[in-house]
């Protein structure tokens, strides 16, 4: 080892000095015609960022020119026999096709040949923005405040932080980039002049882009940061910084591409195309034989060996992104969210599908047991009320058992409780169940929200919101599906019995989940406004709209002589519908403004209703898909309005007297809206809901819009 070692520093020094002769006889045909450069990374690394000029090996020649310097460098090189690789035409670089003199050699295996050529790169750009998918401010400023034929001290830090962020963004960083910036950051932690003026002349975003070479060096080397370094450093965004808490040494592995969500959090306008470039990539390697032979000394044999090297590196590289395809993607999706996350939203997809299987059929097995409408009204009322106590009683399970012991123990006494609804079939038994079900299920809502900010950061919090919301509804459309055929091929009871099963076998991955064990009491501050009381009126009125209808659908297409399959795929449908519409909310509230954009949805609502009430049974499923889509599309509005209209410390309590409204109006609305189907049939009880439905949106367009502030109109603006 000593002998190899001893060897290559010879062969270096020698490198070392063809290095500077080549530098040297471009720089005097450069001077002689006028030609203006600065020399890049190379030989200008010593003495700020190497020890020992003989410790750096030296391949290229990095030079940058304006660009109406190119063209002439171009050909003052070609005068001096440098000639093109023209197979790196189509590459992103940010120089032109590297030049070479070609000498006949033939790759020996020693890296630190003295007869290597030298390439000479001509750069034109410090930064390639269309390909790295976002900007480095500053760089155009490098060019004007050179020094002779290098650039400014600064600048030289900057550039050099660039080049090592360059390849580790595209996977090829070599941990001699990092180490030489370690080198100067160690080297230069006290020097308060440089690093004040390295604060003056770069833009904060340039700065950023730096900082975070700044952090792979101190992960890797431990070097010392400067405290403008360390700030900068301490400024990196949210995502940044997780990036390095998980995969800082990454690059450093020989197969992965964790180097991809570094990139995927700096890029503004090109995440799309660094995905795919990074995931499937396109463009053909360069050559990897016979680089430096001259076409005249090309034998066949050459030939023959040159491609044959070619398509055995071009098989393996196709190999190694086949390779790592399946394992990027399922990396990128705990990085998107998080790996607890993906663990708690599959077990909540679970939990949904086991409870959607068991609400579609649920009525029908009641039917079948010989209750009719009024009771089933009444057993919707009663869930309905356990709601309103499960609400107002979550906080303090959740306080006592934690989230996630509090919300295993809701999906094992869903379980339990839909296993005694099935069993049982006295009445006061099915009330009393129905009550337990609700109380349990409402504490499960109101877990959601604090699990999911535990589970996801700040930034990524609403995405996580949408996603469960998004997940939710899938899952929906599929157990519908599911219900309706498995009670076809199997029976009701069946699949009311697996439905709870799935239900509360969803508490087990949930005891993986790094949840806190008790949740801080907050207080809560119940807000007492003329808005607040006209809020809360509309939103009853609509509540007993839609509470009319919704807890009989099922029995609703019964009657109308639908099969349990095409109620499952009607149920389905409406899901389906519900998605694209909560899509297309935002844009409808952007153009219409909040409450406008509110009582368009409600009136449209009331029209699919209206419409329902005489509908056959052909036309019913087209109805009713529109009459919930119309219905949810309302939603984000809603909580839009009415989270603009409080301060941030009545928020929470605005939202529980809002679903304490909700769920108690919906209450008395099943239990109404079940005895008047008994007695007056599905017309005339959708007609009153469909008219109600219209009150509720001239209520929230008369009485809301005259109060949005300046603010919130602004908002939807924008």
């Amino acid at each position: 080892m000593r002998r190899r070692i001893g060897a290559n520093l010879t062969a270096n020094q020698l490198r070392l000095q063809a290095a500077r002769q080549a530098y040297a006889e471009i720089a005097a045909r450069f001077e002689e015609a006028g030609i203006e450069h600065v020399a890049l990374k190379g030989l200008t690394q010593w003495p700020d960022f190497v020890a020992d000029p003989r410790l750096r090996v030296q391949y290229d020649i990095d030079l940058f020119c304006p660009r109406p310097s190119l063209l002439p460098a171009r050909d003052a090189l070609l005068a001096l026999g440098y000639q093109p690789l023209r197979e790196f035409e189509d590459f992103p670089l940010d120089h032109l096709p590297a030049m070479v003199r070609k000498t006949g050699y033939q790759w020996s295996g020693d890296f630190f040949d003295p007869r290597i050529p030298f390439a000479v790169d001509l750069h034109f750009r410090f930064w390639d923005e269309g390909t790295e998918g976002f900007p480095a401010p500053g760089v155009e400023e490098f060019w004007p405040r050179r020094q002779g034929c290098v650039l400014h001290p600064a600048d030289r830090l900057g550039y050099v932080a660039l080049h090592l962020l360059r390849h580790l963004l595209r996977g090829s960083l070599r941990p001699y980039h990092v180490y030489e910036l370690a080198w100067f950051l160690e080297n230069r932690a006290e020097d308060c002049e440089f690093w004040s003026a390295w604060s003056e002349l770069h833009t904060p975003d340039l700065r950023k882009l730096e900082a975070v070479c700044f952090r792979a060096a101190a992960e890797w080397f431990a070097c010392r940061l400067s405290s403008p370094a360390q700030e900068e450093v301490d400024r990196l965004p949210e995502e940044v910084r997780r990036w390095f808490t998980q995969y800082a040494l990454a690059p450093l592995a020989p197969s992965n591409k964790s180097e991809l969500w570094l990139h995927l959090s700096l890029t503004r306008t090109g995440f799309r195309k660094v995905l795919l470039r990074r995931m499937l990539p396109t463009r053909l390697p360069g050559p990897v034989d016979a680089v430096y032979v001259p076409g005249s000394q090309l034998t066949w044999l050459l030939r023959l060996r040159k491609h044959s090297r070619y398509a055995v590196h071009l098989l393996a590289r196709a190999a190694h992104h086949a390779r790592l395809l399946v394992p990027t993607l399922v990396q990128g999706l705990a990085w998107w969210m998080g790996r607890d996350y993906w663990i708690f939203l599959l077990a909540t997809l679970l939990f949904n599908f086991g409870v959607g299987l068991f609400v579609l059929l649920y009525n029908l097995h009641l039917m079948d047991l010989g209750f009719a409408e009024d009771f089933l009204g009444w057993v919707a009322s009663a869930m309905t009320a356990g709601s309103v106590a499960g609400a107002l009683a979550s906080a303090g399970i959740m306080r006592a058992l934690g989230l996630r012991r509090g919300m295993m123990a809701c999906f094992a006494a869903t379980g339990t409780i839909f296993l005694a609804r099935a069993a049982v079939t006295g009445p006061a038994w099915l009330l009393a169940t129905a009550f337990l079900s609700g109380c349990v299920l409402a504490a499960w809502q109101a877990s959601v929200p604090p699990a999911i900010a535990a589970l996801t950061s700040q930034a990524r919090r609403p995405r996580g919101y949408s996603l469960f919301v998004s997940f939710g509804i899938a899952t929906g459309i599929l157990g519908g599906l599911a219900a309706g055929y498995l009670a076809a091929w199997f029976s009701k009871l069946a699949v009311l019995l697996a439905g709870c099963a799935l239900a509360g076998l969803a508490a087990l991955p949930l005891s993986r989940l790094p949840l806190s064990a008790g949740v801080a009491a907050q207080p809560r501050a119940w807000p007492r406004s003329r808005f607040l009381f006209r809020y809360l009126a509309a939103m009853a009125v609509w509540s007993f709209a839609v509470g009319a209808f919704n807890p009989f659908f099922n029995a609703y297409f019964a009657r109308l002589g639908a099969s349990v399959e095409r109620i499952g795929a009607t149920f389905s449908a409406a899901q389906a519908a519900q998605v694209a519409a909560v899509l297309l909310a935002p844009a409808l509230l952007r153009r219409l403004g909040t409450a406008g954009g509110i009582a368009a949805m409600q009136l449209a609502t009331a029209v699919s209703l209206a419409l329902l009430a005489a509908a056959p049974l052909q036309a019913a499923g087209v109805l009713y898909s529109a009459y919930t889509a119309f219905q949810y599309m309302s939603e984000p509005g809603f909580f839009t309005l009415l989270m603009d209209r409080v301060s941030e410390g009545e928020r929470s309590g605005a939202s529980s007297l809002n679903f304490f409204v909700v769920f108690g109006v919906q209450a008395l609305a099943a239990a109404v809206a079940g005895v008047a189907v008994t007695r007056f049939g599905y017309a005339p009880v959708l007609g009153g809901a469909a008219t109600l439905a219209a009150l509720a949106a001239l209520l929230f367009r008369m009485m809301m819009e005259p109060h949005l502030p300046n603010s919130t109109a602004k908002n939807i603006r924008t």
